[in-house]
């Protein structure tokens, strides 16, 4: 299964910037390569319009919107205009395409501490090309994993105090449980949100 499913059906655009915010919704507000969100970055503002296959190489593909993908704007200039040459490609040596395949499945594996590993020549090549081991990259990984344990305690906290305000009769009671889930529900929409849970 691919990691973005595209659902838009934008009619045809002479200028690919046109594209930016049916991209947007397909893309779910991340990066298509590191999974870094608009959120975490700052805004769309640190997004761009990143042609899969390279217009330099492909420039029948520039406004075909199959081949525009949403990237944050580090990781579109470390991939820039690179497409491998034939004989990396007769080796399997290819950039992952995230609306195909799930890289981070089939080609990448999330180390420990937060590096990606290559499980596949597309894999290492993706991996190395993009520079999806940049120590900013990293360290994201890290945190996601830990909002993804943090928000999975605080579902578990919200449970409980479901369970919990089925049994109180007092309403002043009855009101603080409540104000508490609100509160609670409202940080895990919020690191649902940054980190793409």
């Amino acid at each position: 299964m691919s990691q973005f499913l595209r659902q838009e059906s934008p009619p045809h655009f002479e200028d690919h910037r046109e594209y930016r915010p049916y991209l947007r919704r397909d893309f779910r507000y991340v990066c298509a390569y590191c999974e870094r969100t608009e959120a975490a970055l700052g805004g769309e503002e640190f997004f761009e319009i990143d042609h899969f296959r390279p217009r330099v190489r492909f420039p029948d593909l520039v406004t075909h919107y199959p081949n525009l993908y949403y990237a944050c704007g580090r990781c579109n200039r470390h991939k820039g205009g690179k497409w491998p040459p034939p004989d990396l490609l007769a080796k399997g040596f290819r950039f992952a395409d995230p609306c195909a395949e799930d890289m981070y499945v089939s080609h990448l594996r999330e180390t420990a501490d937060g590096y990606l590993r290559a499980l596949t020549a597309c894999g290492e090549y993706t991996r190395d090309q993009i520079g999806l081991n940049r120590p900013v990259v990293v360290n994201w990984r890290l945190e996601r994993r830990s909002a993804a344990t943090e928000a999975r305690i605080m579902e578990n906290t919200v449970a409980h105090l479901e369970i919990l305000l089925a049994t109180v009769s007092d309403l002043a009671a009855r009101d603080e449980v409540q104000q508490q889930l609100a509160t609670i529900r409202l940080q895990i929409a919020r690191l649902r949100k940054r980190f793409s849970l």
